[in-house]
Formats: structure tokens, sequence, C-alpha cells
């Protein structure tokens, strides 16, 4: 199917607004312009009244095994409903030798999934080891969140030799700080900051909530982006509506605040899932997505 998609208000980088008009081709965006398509013959969808953005890429947290419509329910209303399109499932493993089972522990939970997903780790700090990076390189697993605390000391990883293990797939690390102060959590995020940076290690300095749209920078360092949480050329359609503020064509997005708004309209895919309040749930559409080159699209002065 075929059709133009007109007048669009795309945020671009959470910043940017792009004023565009997109032909859509096979539930792909097979071209972006400025100008119209005047001699198109294609059916055409004027969005000028609303605000466009990728489709959201969310944190789900440790989930676990359940029935069916709990299953539904938990997503639905967590997740779909705030037009996200792919989820960033978060496993927790104790021990390098837990990793491979808990992995396909999860693939199984997530076999209903609706949407697309890719899979992240957290391990406690200390049982960080150039093998278990090596395993997670295996498996395509680009995040690796570390359970710290104030008895966390930084410098006991041979970061080195951590840095070696990651060779062609520079993995991201993400600090999971618990039951810390806030003046001792400051003082270990500044260290946090100065390894990573003397290693040249790619890493964030806080978590992402669960149930919020991951901001772009980290994307890229993961390496989700820009197959997901970006409207490309060549890329699928996966994208949410918001109503402009106000009801009427914007110039700027300082007032939409689209991280805690609820779409009108989400689309995956080139399917509408979510129209007004009808989600459309459909049982095993999405798929286990991996990525391919961490950070490929990041520029370097920025990890």
């Amino acid at each position: 199917m075929e059709y133009i998609i007109e007048a669009a208000n795309v945020v671009k980088n959470k910043s940017t607004l792009l004023h565009t008009n997109l032909l859509v081709k096979d539930s792909k965006i097979h071209y972006m312009k400025e100008s119209s398509f005047a001699n198109s013959r294609s059916m055409r969808m004027d969005i000028s009244s609303y605000v466009l953005t990728p489709g959201h890429v969310m944190l789900v947290d440790n989930l676990e095994q359940m029935p069916f419509p709990q299953f539904k329910q938990f997503i639905t209303e967590n997740y779909l409903k705030k037009g996200c399109t792919t989820l960033l499932s978060l496993i927790t493993v104790h021990r390098e030798k837990e990793l491979l089972q808990t992995l396909k522990r999860a693939r199984t939970f997530l076999l209903n999934s609706p949407i697309d997903y890719y899979f992240a780790v957290r391990l406690p700090f200390h049982k960080l080891t150039p093998s278990f990076v090596r395993q997670c390189r295996r498996y395509k697993i680009s995040a690796i969140f570390l359970q710290m605390d104030d008895t966390t000391e930084l410098s006991s990883v041979p970061w080195g030799w951590i840095k070696d293990a990651l060779y062609q797939f520079p993995v991201t690390f993400l600090p999971c700080w618990q039951n810390i102060s806030p003046s001792k959590k400051n003082k270990k995020k500044k260290e946090w900051k100065l390894i990573m940076k003397e290693e040249k290690l790619t890493h964030a300095t806080e978590c992402p909530e669960q149930g919020s749209p991951l901001d772009l920078d980290l994307l890229m360092k993961i390496g989700i982006y820009p197959s997901k949480g970006d409207l490309r050329v060549g890329g699928e359609l996966d994208y949410n509506l918001y109503l402009s503020p106000e009801g009427h064509i914007i110039e700027t997005i300082e007032n939409l605040d689209y991280d805690s708004h609820i779409p009108e309209v989400t689309v995956q895919k080139g399917t509408v899932i979510k129209a007004g309040d009808e989600v459309l749930f459909r049982p095993g559409f999405g798929k286990e997505c991996t990525v391919t080159i961490p950070g490929h699209f990041l520029l370097s002065e920025k990890i």
C-alpha cells in the first residue's frame, strides 16, 4: 500500500521540529521532503494538527512469567497506551553461568509480545569480569546495568581487561545506585565518570526509569538507534501522533511534554495499534531484535 502523510510536524532529537511530507510504501518510509508530492495520485493523510514522534523505546524491568490475560493488561496499560513500539527488556543475573538460562527464560516470557524487543542485563558490580562481557558480546547484549551501593569500589574491576573484551562490540555500562546517600552518590558518580572517561568506555550516569521513553543519546549508545527511535527514509513506520498544543500548528515544541502525555494514535510497522482509547494487542507480532554495532552513530566525544 502506498500513501502520503502530509504536513507532518516531526520531532527530531526531542528538540527540533521538522515540517515535512512522507511517502509511505509497504509500511516503510520511502521518501521525505518539505515540498508536497504534487504529482502523486496516492491517497493523502493530512496530520497538520498533530505532532509526530518516533515510536517510543521503553525499559521493562525483570518481566516475569504470568498468565496471558495479566500479561496483556500489563503491556497494554504500561506500554502500548503510552506509545511504546519497542521494549528494552532488562534481565537480572547474579553470576556469569546464569546468563544463558535466564536469557532463554526471558525469551519465553516474551513469546506473546505484540511489539519488538531487545535484551539488556543487570549484574552485581563485583561480578563483572572480562568473561562475562564476552558472553554479552556473544549474545548481542549491548547494555550492562551494574548494581552498586556505598561500599562499591569502582577501581576494583580490571577495566583495562574489560575494555579488551569489548573488541568490535562496545557495550554500554549503566550504574544502578542502591542504598546510597545523596552525598556519597554524587561522589561515586564523579569517580564513575572519571574512570569511564579515562578508559574510554561507553556509559551512562543513571539508570533509565521503567516505562518511560529512552532518550536518543542512550539509544545511540546501546545501538538501538537508528533501527528504532527514529523516523528515516528506509525505516519502519513506527510513530505516535500527539495533539498540538491548543490544537493548532506549532513552530516550537517547548510546550509539548510528549514523554508524559498520551498519544492519540500509535502506529507500529504501518499498523495502527492505538487510536484514542482503543488499543490493538497482537500476540506474538513482536520479534527479538539484536544490535549489530553499538554506538556506531554516536560521536566519539559524546561517549
